[in-house]
């Protein structure tokens, strides 16, 4: 066999492997409101610990936003947020984290923004969201999230993106992440992380 069909078809194998470990993660229903207010109900944990080597972090996760603090936990719990990056480093404003582009679910989330309860100070764990072109109504991305670093510079995303919780320990590591040195915001040398439920 072509040498470089050979390498086309393991990378395609390969894909096709990380996907098939990640699909019970998914929801196929279109249901994704009533599937999380189910599980939100039978799973009330919002605390978690986010785990470096840089440094461990604590954060705990919003009530008032219960579609996306189910779906969170239900991640977690899943096995989701286990040895992932942190992919993207925003200048002197957030680090981002969770799936990037192979990873990504097949559904998204109704925004919860309420700015009135919670804003982007700094600390602030929020949900990332999608290309306008690619998601007109505004949805939020079901497993992408973001840390504020800089509240000043985040001012520009109240409203916009739904805050889900804040970091309650260990910033200092946020920060730590945030020092990498990236190219275009993408880290040189990216930091793994994995989040377990504390309670």
């Amino acid at each position: 066999m072509n040498r470089n069909l050979y390498r086309y078809w393991m990378f395609v194998g390969l894909l096709l492997c990380l996907s098939a470990c990640r699909k019970d993660m998914r929801l196929f229903d279109k249901e994704v409101r009533s599937t999380l207010e189910e599980f939100g109900k039978q799973n009330p944990e919002t605390k978690l610990l986010v785990t470096t080597r840089l440094g461990d972090f604590s954060i705990k996760l919003y009530d008032g936003t219960p579609l996306h603090r189910a779906n969170f936990v239900r991640l977690v719990k899943g096995g989701y947020y286990t040895d992932l990056f942190f992919y993207r480093i925003v200048y002197e404003t957030a680090i981002q984290g969770g799936a990037e582009w192979m990873y990504r679910l097949d559904y998204d989330l109704p925004t919860e923004v309420n700015t009135a309860k919670y804003t982007h100070k700094r600390g602030a764990v929020a949900m990332a969201q999608y290309d306008p072109s690619m998601n007109p109504e505004g949805n939020t991305s079901a497993s992408e999230f973001f840390i504020i670093t800089n509240a000043e510079e985040a001012r520009k995303f109240d409203g916009i993106y739904t805050v889900i919780g804040e970091v309650t320990q260990g910033m200092e590591v946020v920060d730590k992440i945030k020092e990498a040195r990236a190219f275009n915001e993408k880290p040189v040398d990216p930091v793994k992380f994995s989040i377990r439920i504390l309670e």
